[in-house]
């Protein structure tokens, strides 16, 4: 009876060890792949660019972006023993084009014991950051750029905004971000101001 006691201790602990190892050494390729398709499909994102923009034009008439490498950043930022990672990559026009986009971001974070993701991270961050902006009196804008940086507690990078007023070359405000995923609150440092905005 011990024996079988200690037998089945052992499975146990074996397929628990199997399981968290599993979970922390994720390599997130089916959720990648799932967001590449989504973005072609959804027409955000064609293939990668090509030497000649003409050419790409022609072949992808729908698009303006181009896949890129995809980079990532990760961090336990929920305290929950698994990593969580931000999966980002440029905007690069394959036109030929001088458009400026925020880096297009996927966040997948483990919750209850399953991976979920957010897609939307880096409006819900451009919107974070405008509202922040109107707490320093910078109002009208209708352009918000993000790079990412970091990701600790806190997803960090840089932006850049513009007004209706400001030349496409020249945005009137720039800075950088401090997103908290688990509140939702942003801390922004512009030029040399500094603003919070709570959830």
């Amino acid at each position: 009876m011990n024996k079988k006691v200690s037998l089945l201790s052992i499975i146990y602990c074996l397929i628990s060890f199997g399981c968290n190892f599993q979970n922390n050494s994720s390599d997130f390729t089916a959720e990648i792949e799932n967001w590449k398709l989504e973005l072609q499909f959804n027409g955000d994102v064609g293939p990668p660019c090509a030497d000649e923009y003409n050419k790409w034009a022609t072949d992808h008439p729908n698009y303006y972006w181009g896949l890129q490498e995809i980079h990532s950043l990760k961090s336990d930022f929920n305290a929950d023993g698994i990593k969580d990672v931000l999966f980002y990559f440029p905007a690069v026009s394959c036109v030929g084009g001088n458009g400026n986009g925020s880096d297009f971001a996927m966040l997948v974070y483990s919750k209850n014991g399953q991976f979920l993701t957010n897609k939307y991270i880096a409006t819900i961050i451009e919107d974070k950051i405008q509202n922040a902006l109107g707490g320093l009196d910078t109002y009208n804008v209708n352009n918000i750029v993000i790079r990412y940086n970091s990701f600790a507690k806190n997803i960090g990078g840089n932006y850049l905004a513009w007004v209706w007023e400001d030349a496409h070359c020249c945005p009137s405000s720039s800075g950088s971000f401090e997103y908290n995923p688990m509140d939702f609150s942003i801390i922004i440092k512009n030029k040399k101001e500094k603003y919070k905005l709570d959830n």
